[in-house]
């Protein structure tokens, strides 16, 4: 599967060097299968080179049986320009978004009549926007992961505790129903606080009757998920459940046009008209959603600036969100993937405008 990856990544991007270097994850994950950190890959349609460190030696052979496994003991760009020059490659690739100038400079003094050439992410981007049926299945149950975990959260969160103490025992219920980690830093934001979109937990202590929007996911296998709820402690009040009908309306009204083949403006435009019609489209303030796999953020970006169509196998967010200064936000978000037929819902917390409602 990865070889495979590898030689399309070389077919459609018509890299004009013989190997790719990788330094980041996810993508060395994505090309080799290799979870470990501090360490890069050199990649082609016939060989995959993993340079690590003594402490994944026995790791990287067991993920990547298939893989020459260099473990140095020296500074990392040491053991690329032997690695090099043994395996006798003259020129590689680099993800321009992967290094930073200081670290583009020291490598073009260390390796020696070495061509260094930059490509960009988007080649790969484009490549990882369509997920396999394994894919798929790691994104599911990451969503299962973090649902399960949320219900359970949820049964716990009450009056008085802090966004950092509910954020915290999330994360925490996602650990012990299987998550390798939380797949980004958890947003709870209370009252005023949830009037920005990606708000920091704090120690503010949750209130009745105020929103308190909750953005979370998990990591499966290195795949994420990424959910909104908004709540309510005790009611509703009437001001906010017309913000909440406004909100699930316009998440309504986009995945209802989702299918293979249509513009992402399209779909944004099907959420933000809403909001603008209601007379909340300044309180709008950001994109309707994006692609998720590796990253919790991947291409496509379902904005009214892009120009793009949604292609059969991608898995995308729908969030619209509406955020008032001084008084609150909301936010609801969902994760789908695009089918031939139209479009499926993976995740299926209740949303309905009762069922975000908790006693007290």
């Amino acid at each position: 599967m990865y070889q495979q990856r590898i030689k399309k990544l070389f077919e459609t991007a018509k890299i004009s060097a013989n190997s790719i270097l990788l330094t980041k994850q996810p993508n060395i994950l994505y090309f080799t299968g290799f979870t470990g950190d501090d360490s890069w890959a050199i990649i082609n349609p016939k060989k995959t080179i993993i340079i690590t460190d003594g402490r994944y030696d026995i790791q990287a052979h067991q993920q990547c049986p298939s893989a020459n496994i260099i473990v140095r003991t020296g500074p990392i760009t040491d053991a690329l320009n032997r690695t090099l020059k043994k395996h006798k490659i003259k020129s590689t690739a680099i993800i321009s978004e992967e290094i930073s100038l200081a670290l583009m400079s020291k490598l073009k003094k260390q390796t020696e009549n070495i061509s260094i050439k930059k490509i960009s992410q988007e080649l790969i981007s484009t490549l990882r926007e369509c997920k396999t049926k394994d894919e798929i299945k790691n994104i599911k149950k990451a969503i299962k992961i973090a649902q399960i975990s949320f219900t359970q959260a949820i049964r716990e969160i009450k009056i008085g505790i802090t966004e950092r103490e509910f954020a915290a025992l999330l994360e925490y219920k996602m650990k012990l129903n299987g998550a390798e980690k939380s797949a980004f830093d958890i947003i709870v934001a209370h009252g005023k606080n949830s009037a920005k979109p990606h708000a920091q937990a704090s120690n503010n202590k949750l209130k009745p009757n105020q929103p308190i929007v909750i953005d979370f996911g998990a990591q499966y296998n290195g795949y994420c998920s990424d959910l909104t709820r908004t709540l309510w402690l005790g009611k509703m009040p009437e001001y906010y459940r017309k913000l909440y009908r406004i909100c699930y309306k316009a998440q309504q009204q986009a995945i209802s046009a989702i299918k293979s083949g249509i513009s992402v403006s399209d779909i944004d435009k099907q959420a933000r008209e809403i909001i603008e019609r209601a007379g909340y489209g300044k309180y709008f303030t950001h994109s309707t959603g994006h692609g998720l796999g590796l990253d919790v953020h991947e291409m496509p970006i379902i904005s009214q600036r892009v120009k793009q169509n949604l292609k059969e196998g991608m898995i995308i967010t729908i969030e619209p969100g509406i955020y008032i200064p001084g008084k609150g936000g909301i936010r609801i978000e969902d994760d789908i993937l695009v089918t031939s037929q139209g479009c499926k819902v993976l995740s299926t917390l209740p949303k309905e405008i009762d069922d975000v409602v908790c006693k007290i």
